[in-house]
């Protein structure tokens, strides 16, 4: 049975990278923290006074859920969703030289969308959570 994506929230900490994000599976949640994915039933926090929920429509519908999760060598991220949108977490560096993460949703009636799902499809992306049909 798969489960449906239910909410998303974000933290951004200081320092380089600092991206964390929970992505709540109506009871199991994906956490992503900078560099790797891992499951849980009971993340743990540091409250949630940090934590911002992502606005995001689609949420709403019962039938939204992963469908796979890629990555290009730790530097940029991508969860591909039921409805086609793409869940795009990638790197930047600011003028003070500091790396930092952050993430777009991308749909595809935006501009941008071909150009990040041909990236997500090139040769050397790799799925990184292969058993993640298995865990849903």
């Amino acid at each position: 049975m798969t489960r449906n994506l239910k909410n998303i929230f974000y933290n951004f900490e200081q320092g380089n990278y600092g991206l964390k994000i929970v992505f709540d599976l109506d009871g199991l949640y994906l956490l992503f923290g900078s560099t790797n994915f891992i499951y849980t039933d009971a993340p743990e926090f540091d409250g949630w006074r940090n934590w911002n929920k992502l606005i995001y429509k689609e949420l709403e519908k019962d039938s939204l859920h992963i469908t796979e999760i890629k990555e290009d060598e730790l530097t940029s991220y991508f969860l591909k969703l039921s409805n086609r949108d793409i869940f795009y977490i990638y790197q930047h560096m600011d003028l003070e030289g500091d790396w930092h993460q952050n993430f777009s949703m991308v749909s595809p009636n935006e501009d941008n969308y071909n150009e990040v799902a041909k990236y997500m499809e090139e040769e050397w992306i790799e799925t990184v959570v292969p058993e993640f049909r298995n865990m849903l």
